[in-house]
């Protein structure tokens, strides 16, 4: 996972915070429900001239309009962001401002509770991370008030999972599809979803026109910007951690508040955003520093290949399953491995990884890159999961994704390559997810016949 994304969903939640501030101003002049079905309306207006003009620039179109997953994701993305944000408004009517705020923050303990029933296990750390991030909250958000439960605080409870919901939607659906054009689909979801309840209201143009300024900042910034940045980010982000980040909305709604209304910043304020950039922190420092990982990811993380790994490595592509998918099929010596490392690896034309388990750091796999240039910043891409058990989980995948951010902005490769024999459907399938796609009319043959495909990835402009 690279530092970058994260700073995005930092910079999601810095707008989000600012958010407070607009809304509590635009409730002067509308009602809660017709501010949030404009704002969501102004946030598809306000992706659409940028999908238009990025569709132009490109030469085939990402996501065409009538893509299932675009469909789908929108349509789920949308409809729990429109619950959970009806939820807040109605639980918020009973129940004090503070008290609403953190239990609407429970979602970041949702996220990997939810996980679990998806077979998606979360590392100790970020349990140790979610309940410091729980514990700064509760400082920051319930200033001296007793925390007792009333009957339409289960509307706030449902806000919570509601929107870890919208989280994980998030998680499945964004790396598959366009952005940009995902996002667009979920305000416009959102926004038709809410003109019902907003009718009711009985809005008035003057009352609008009288909170233009915020409804602006709202659908503008907080939905056309922050909630696209939350799903480009959290292409490259695992959910849990993504949860805990963006519940920085609180600490900087505390100090927008501080900052644009004047309002008082306690001690005990002080010390809950203290504890919250903590806890976020240490969801990043961890893994790096105990295995000196150098990406991250949901269940796994790559760390770079050492000469006490021979061993595994030789016995992983010796292992019978990967060398029925290997092009090349010959026995892999320690010797073999060892030439591999002087005249490959520290040249410089070979980059290697092992693919290693969050929660215990054993390795199951290598990626590496080969044939470097430089120059033409092109490489060719190979995976294998040497671990019979730690096959078809999904493993693979993760690793995949974490190593092409690796090819693209740190190595700085414009193009990769790879081989793959067309029978292993599901390689392919999952080299499409990553962004490769077959190159028509280039193909070649093993020893025993069998059809090799070429497929190649472009960094996106």
């Amino acid at each position: 996972m690279k530092f970058k994304y994260s700073l995005l969903l930092v910079l999601t939640a810095m707008i989000w915070g600012a958010a407070f501030v607009a809304q509590s101003a635009g409730m002067d002049h509308m009602g809660p429900y017709t501010f949030n079905c404009l704002r969501f309306f102004l946030g598809a207006i306000a992706l659409t001239p940028v999908i238009i003009i990025k569709d132009k620039r490109s030469k085939t179109e990402i996501t065409k309009w009538n893509d299932k997953s675009l469909w789908v994701g929108g349509m789920l993305c949308g409809l729990f962001l429109f619950l959970a944000s009806t939820a807040q408004q109605l639980g918020i009517v009973t129940t004090s401002a503070g008290k609403a705020g953190f239990i609407t923050a429970f979602y970041i303990v949702m996220v990997p509770v939810l996980s679990l029933f998806m077979g998606k296990k979360t590392g100790k750390f970020i349990w140790v991370s979610v309940a410091l991030a729980l514990f700064g909250l509760f400082l920051l958000c319930m200033k001296g008030e007793s925390f007792t439960i009333v009957p339409a605080d289960i509307l706030l409870f449902a806000c919570a999972i509601l929107f870890a919901l919208q989280i994980l939607a998030v998680d499945k659906y964004a790396p598959n599809v366009d952005c940009l054009k995902l996002s667009r689909f979920q305000f416009l979801v959102s926004g038709i979803l809410g003109i019902v309840p907003m009718l009711f209201e009985a809005p008035k143009l003057s009352e609008i026109f009288g909170g233009w300024i915020a409804l602006g900042y709202a659908g503008f910034f907080s939905c056309g910007i922050a909630y696209t940045l939350q799903m480009v980010a959290q292409k490259e982000v695992k959910p849990a951690v993504a949860s805990i980040i963006m519940s920085l909305e609180a600490v900087f709604s505390v100090i927008f508040g501080f900052l644009i209304l004047r309002e008082k910043l306690t001690l005990r304020e002080l010390a809950g955003c203290l504890v919250m950039f903590t806890a976020v922190m240490l969801t990043h420092i961890h893994q790096r520093k105990k295995y000196k990982a150098v990406a991250v990811g949901e269940r796994v993380f790559l760390r770079n290949m050492r000469n006490k790994d021979t061993d595994d490595i030789v016995r992983w592509r010796n292992e019978p399953t990967v060398v029925n998918n290997f092009i090349y099929r010959k026995p892999v010596t320690k010797q073999d491995h060892k030439n591999w490392i002087k005249t490959k690896v520290k040249t410089g034309l070979v980059r290697q990884f092992i693919i290693c388990l969050n929660d215990t750091g054993k390795g199951f796999g290598s990626i590496y890159f080969r044939d470097i240039d430089n120059t033409a910043h092109t490489c060719e891409f190979g995976i294998f999961i040497g671990e019979p058990d730690m096959q078809g989980k999904g493993y693979g995948y993760e690793a995949q994704k974490l190593s092409m951010d690796i090819a693209f902005n740190e190595m700085g490769m414009k193009t990769v390559d790879l081989r793959v024999l067309e029978k292993n459907t599901a390689a392919i399938k999952n080299y499409e997810k990553c962004g490769f796609k077959v190159m028509e009319g280039k193909e070649e043959y093993t020893e025993d016949n069998e059809k090799i495909l070429f497929m190649r990835a472009v960094k996106e402009q």
